[in-house]
């Protein structure tokens, strides 16, 4: 959050301990990894996208930012070049990240809700959107300059997700903790609910996939 962009090394898990720091320019809510490990992509509320170097993890620098949104979650194409931004009010917004010094938009799409995440399809060619009070929001963006709705599902106050390894599952952090089939991403089902105490912040899955990680 206010404490922008924070490097910690967990070689020792006992004693963790602060690498490097980057404060951003506002909020920070999301952030991904880029495949090699030295980019970093910031969703940073009131300026969307931070674009920061991380190869000297004790000196992150800013290469490159967007300013035209409200950044609340983030995820990556498989070849690095797109990110995927979850804009509050503003929807889904695809932004071309191919030459980090100088991001683009590429397309949007204005959801009726308000978009906390986004998670990708591993041929990623769609989109799952937690939109808080408008659900579920799955997105075709197989062509990221006209992206169009697919399916919605009503979910209460959806603000997280993860998708399971075969993309098949979406957990949807909210209200507690839902569970949806969306092997069929035109067609999607609810397969169970838990209601852990307070409000879902955020998901996780462990790598075999059994097991569900939620702040609350």
């Amino acid at each position: 959050l206010n404490g922008g962009l924070q490097i910690i090394d967990v070689s020792n898990h006992a004693s963790p301990s602060i690498t490097g720091s980057l404060h951003t320019s506002a909020t920070a809510f999301g952030i991904a990894l880029s495949a090699d490990g030295n980019t970093v992509f910031v969703a940073d509320y009131n300026h969307d996208l931070d674009i920061i170097d991380v190869s000297n993890p004790a000196s992150p620098s800013l290469t490159g930012q967007t300013n035209i949104g409200y950044g609340l979650g983030v995820t990556l194409s498989a070849d690095g070049n797109t990110a995927f931004v979850a804009d509050y009010s503003y929807g889904l917004k695809i932004i071309d990240v191919s030459n980090p010094a100088s991001p683009s938009l590429t397309g949007t799409y204005d959801t009726s809700g308000y978009a906390y995440d986004v998670a990708l399809s591993a041929d990623g060619n769609t989109a799952f959107v937690a939109d808080n009070l408008g659900g579920l929001k799955i997105i075709d963006v197989s062509n990221p300059a006209s992206p169009s709705l697919t399916a919605n599902l009503e979910i209460a106050n959806a603000t997280r997700i993860a998708l399971s390894a075969d993309g098949n599952t979406a957990f949807v952090a909210g209200w507690g903790l839902t569970i949806i089939d969306v092997s069929n991403p035109a067609s999607p089902s609810y397969i169970s609910f838990f209601d852990n105490p307070g409000r879902a912040k955020d998901v996780t899955l462990s790598a075999d996939g059994n097991t569900a990680f939620v702040a609350h």
